[in-house]
């Protein structure tokens, strides 16, 4: 950036996303080693493929869930009468920005209010992308935690965020998270509650506002009093992972039972304490088991 370029500061919506393990893989390495052979430099070329390619597999999943029409539970745009193609391409005018680190994921979203119509559209992919990693990443084998959370922040260079959004969401991420989950700060919640209440004065304020109560919907209170993305919700069920929800239940089911063993048997008693916590979680919300617990902050709810 050139000195006499004016710098462009705005609220962002952002998630920072962390796979987790890569640090372990990495314990015993250091400068790249000496090959006695071909098969040696193979071997050691293999051993690197299952370093990256989980990072590999979560940028491509990233790149999927950015790429797909998210379905918002309103008529196609074919559908509409021609008068209001324009409304429509309004409402979904706000791109999901991603910025990749090193061995995780940033997403943000531009927020600048009276620069674009429904912010929340950015918002509500951001929610959804976000717990739709954390649920595929344990079937994978492949956990992560993550944040999200909003404030200030100052693109330098295009799709690169700086600013106390990046160090925020990573104190959230780094701090709190700690096991396999999304957790959501405060000023996000806050965010979501003000475009519940904001009254509806136009169909881009009301598309605003369905999609924040949507959000709500799909977030629950873990027990350390953080909110966090709902993924085995009613919620998270009928508007994201709908017909796959079962399968990708057992899988990540599957997984956690292995590293509740694992670390059992390690006498890792953090880790087994994190992964018992997550197994719990996804017992309790299995999708034969009808009981789900309204979580929502309870001025959403008066709010709503």
């Amino acid at each position: 950036m050139k000195n006499n370029d004016s710098i462009h500061i705005a609220n962002y919506c952002i998630s920072f996303i962390d796979l987790l393990g890569q640090r372990l893989k990495y314990k015993d390495e250091g400068i790249l080693p000496k090959f006695e052979s071909p098969k040696d430099k193979a071997k050691f070329i293999d051993k690197i493929k299952h370093t990256v390619a989980p990072i590999d597999d979560l940028q491509r999943s990233s790149s999927q869930f950015l790429e797909s029409s998210l379905d918002y539970k309103s008529p196609l745009r074919k559908e509409l009468p021609p008068e209001l193609h324009p409304v429509y391409d309004k409402m979904h005018e706000v791109k999901l920005r991603q910025q990749r680190w090193s061995d995780g994921l940033v997403y943000f979203v531009f927020l600048l209010e009276g620069n674009v119509e429904c912010p929340m559209a950015g918002v509500y992919k951001l929610f959804v992308s976000t717990g739709c990693l954390c649920f595929l990443g344990l079937g994978k084998k492949q956990p992560l935690r993550g944040s999200i959370d909003i404030a200030w922040g100052v693109e330098l260079h295009d799709g690169e965020l700086y600013g106390a959004a990046v160090a925020k969401a990573y104190e959230l991420e780094s701090y709190v998270a700690q096991y396999p989950r999304i957790v959501v700060g405060q000023r996000a919640l806050d965010y979501l509650i003000t475009n519940i209440k904001n009254p509806a004065s136009d169909i881009y304020s009301e598309f605003n506002r369905q999609l924040a109560q949507i959000c709500l919907s799909i977030l629950t209170l873990d027990s350390d009093g953080y909110h966090i993305v709902h993924y085995l919700g009613d919620s998270f069920k009928n508007f994201v992972s709908k017909g796959l929800h079962p399968k990708l239940y057992q899988e990540a089911l599957k997984y956690l039972s292995e590293q509740c063993e694992k670390w059992h048997l390690e006498k890792n008693t953090k880790l087994s304490l994190r992964y018992n916590h997550l197994y719990s979680y996804f017992l309790a919300h299995s999708p034969d088991n009808p009981l789900e617990i309204d979580a929502q902050p309870a001025a959403a709810r008066d709010g709503a």
